[in-house]
């Protein structure tokens, strides 16, 4: 082979797995592994800020700030943020660097503006807003030295010590088991993708489940240590980067050799092909070219992808080669099946149990018309009997069945062959739960609860805030049905998707926003009141939705579909359908006469402070018609509040 027919394979390669390649290359930029300057498209030079602060006398002035940074993470900080804030607290000036970070946090939470003119980029409310404002200012890193200040008294030096051992631990920490070595794992999954159909998302772990994580971090380090020494000579780096170019190819072959011994088997096999590898290299000088100038675009969406998959194939031909040649020391590289596909007979042995699994797992004849039509598109069911459990039990062996059989078939890597063995889930883990059919009274459960724990989360959210008990939403029961339609509408109308994670939490962002926006352009307009406003949030939408909230709802909808759900369904398909239904209805008569009455009565607690003393202004006997006062409960007196 040659360098066109490697980069021919590459290309093919990256076809076959262009999306789980790209996330693989767009993670390693993110936490800085290779390929950083490829992000460069995500920063956007914004010109000037107007930032407005007050001075004596009352006026004010408008401070012009310049700025470059990440258009979704704003920041009011100077270059030199780095050589003032840091180097105040290293030289013990704790009280000057607390001044700054105060002063930076203050220039951020009066910072307004707009994406597209839709989107409010406001830092005034918020939980997400005061993360990004302490970020950014430099406020967390003073807190942090302010923690260890209080623990050793008021010894500054002790304080500067400490706090730059525990930064450099944490820095390096993370670098060592887990930025440096993700190289190997980048590796590994594109060596897969040379051969097979198929690349699971689980190879992310696959350090951690063959238990080689620690050792494999360990060897990565003496590499780059070695490399990093050897880049202190000029032509030294030139040669040794070629020689140690397979090193993390082998590890990720063979997880379980040390550094040393990867280095040093990666130098023999390389012995005579640096040039070769340096020419393969440089054959992407006019790719690399056209990343920079379209800032770094089209490095990440095909470049990086395009090169790893090369590389992948390149390393198949030094192996081959290397045993051809009969290099000493090379049969440590001993995945045989990494780079050739076995056959059926060879790998049935090792899946003995998988026989088994498929005979308890039978296909049942499945439902037509409407019924049909439920189970398959929203995973509904009219009631659990024989049938569904037999039907869900069938659920269990074939989510197993699929993923024992792409190995079988030979689309996936077989992992049992590995001759270090693969930590394998137990039964009830490796199941697709969240891929069961719910029955009508267990779904109508699960919404109520949906619906009374976003009310807790509400209430406790208050009460935490303001110290004062305030019945939430636009309803008097102790239910919010904007969180029980999210939950149960997602759990439902994403049943399609739901093997797709990254799929469903987008699209539970989405519709949960959806629903937010438009129940809350729908409650102003019809009472001319806000039961929420989210004005001054970080990135929201006419105070009706925003970031915040949404990435509450996606985790949320997570949560609920793969963990909440299923755990509930287990709990009410153990009811009698006679209780069952009985629960439901009581739930049912209750919540569409709280909702009747509420629509046009509604429960002024739920109204943001200043909508509800507008709407009792419009309607001064608006405290009469509250359920309470109807029922004669001393709840509250609107009356003060006319």
């Amino acid at each position: 082979m040659n360098r066109k027919q490697w980069k021919k394979e590459g290309r093919k390669s990256l076809k076959s797995h262009y999306w789980i390649f790209v996330t693989v290359c767009l993670f390693a930029a993110l936490i800085g592994t290779e390929y950083v300057g490829s992000l460069d498209f995500l920063t956007a030079d914004k010109g000037e800020t107007r930032v407005q602060r007050n001075v004596a006398k009352g006026k004010k002035v408008l401070d012009t700030i310049k700025e470059e940074d990440s258009a979704t993470l704003p920041s009011t900080l100077t270059d030199n943020f780095s050589d003032s804030l840091i180097y105040d607290l290293l030289n013990r000036n704790h009280s000057k660097a607390e001044q700054k970070a105060n002063a930076n946090e203050k220039k951020e939470q009066q910072k307004t503006g707009d994406i597209g003119g839709i989107i409010a980029v406001n830092h005034q409310k918020g939980v997400l807003a005061t993360v990004v404002n302490k970020i950014s200012s430099g406020t967390l890193v003073v807190t942090v030295y302010s923690a260890i200040l209080s623990l050793v008294g008021k010894d500054n030096s002790i304080a500067s010590f400490i706090f730059v051992f525990i930064a450099l631990f944490v820095m390096i920490a993370l670098w060592v088991f887990f930025v440096n070595v993700y190289k190997v794992t980048m590796k590994r999954i594109f060596m897969e993708g040379t051969t097979y159909e198929i690349v699971r998302k689980n190879r992310f772990l696959f350090l951690a489940k063959v238990g080689r994580h620690a050792k494999a971090s360990k060897a990565a380090l003496k590499w780059t240590v070695y490399e990093t020494l050897w880049s202190l000579t000029i032509v030294g780096y030139f040669i040794k980067h070629y020689s140690y170019f397979m090193t993390p190819y082998i590890l990720a072959e063979n997880p379980d050799l040390t550094g040393r011994e990867a280095i040093t088997l990666s130098r023999k096999i390389m012995y005579g092909h640096k040039w070769e590898a340096f020419k393969l290299e440089f054959s992407f000088i006019l790719w690399d070219i056209l990343g920079v100038a379209t800032f770094g675009l089209t490095s990440m969406f095909y470049v990086a992808p395009y090169k790893e998959a090369t590389y992948s194939h390149y390393y198949k031909f030094i192996r081959q080669t290397a045993f051809d040649n009969e290099i000493d020391g090379c049969s440590v590289m001993n995945d045989k099946w990494l780079f050739e596909k076995p056959e059926r007979k060879d790998i049935k042995p090792y899946y003995l149990d998988f026989k088994d699994i498929r005979s308890e797992g039978i296909n049942l004849p499945k439902e037509k018309g409407l019924k049909g039509f439920l189970a398959k598109w929203f995973g509904l069911v009219p009631f659990m009997n024989e049938y569904e459990w037999d039907y869900r039990r069938i659920q269990t062996n074939q989510a197993k069945v699929k993923h024992l059989g792409d190995d079988i078939d030979g689309l996936t890597y077989p992992r049992r062959m590995f001759s270090l063995p693969e930590k394998e889930k137990s039964n009830r883990e490796s199941t697709l739960l969240y891929t069961r059919r719910f029955s009508f009274t267990s779904a109508i459960m699960i919404f109520f609860v949906f619906c009374f724990i976003g009310w807790g989360w509400e209430v406790c959210l208050h009460l935490l805030e303001k110290g004062e008990f305030v019945n939430r939403g636009v309803n008097y029961g102790p239910w919010l049905p904007i969180y029980g339609s999210g939950g149960i509408g997602a759990l439902l109308l994403f049943t399609r998707i739901k093997k797709y994670p990254l799929a469903t939490f987008f699209a539970s962002v989405v519709f949960c926003g959806a629903i937010e926006y438009i129940t809350g352009a729908s409650l102003l307009a019809k009472h001319g009141a806000r039961f929420w406003n989210y004005s001054g949030y970080f990135l929201n939408i006419n105070g009706h939705i925003c970031a915040e909230g949404l990435l509450v709802f996606g985790v949320a909808c997570m949560a609920c579909i793969y963990i909440v759900a299923p755990v509930l369904d287990d709990i009410f398909s153990k009811l009698s359908l006679k209780l069952a239904v009985t629960i439901c209805v009581i739930l049912i008569t209750f919540f569409v006469a709280d909702t009747i009455y509420s629509r046009k009565y509604p429960n002024l607690d739920g109204m943001s402070t200043k909508s509800r003393n507008e709407y009792i202004k419009e309607n001064p006997d608006a405290y009469k018609h509250q359920l309470w006062y109807v029922l004669g409960i001393n709840y509250k007196n609107y009356n003060d509040k006319k």
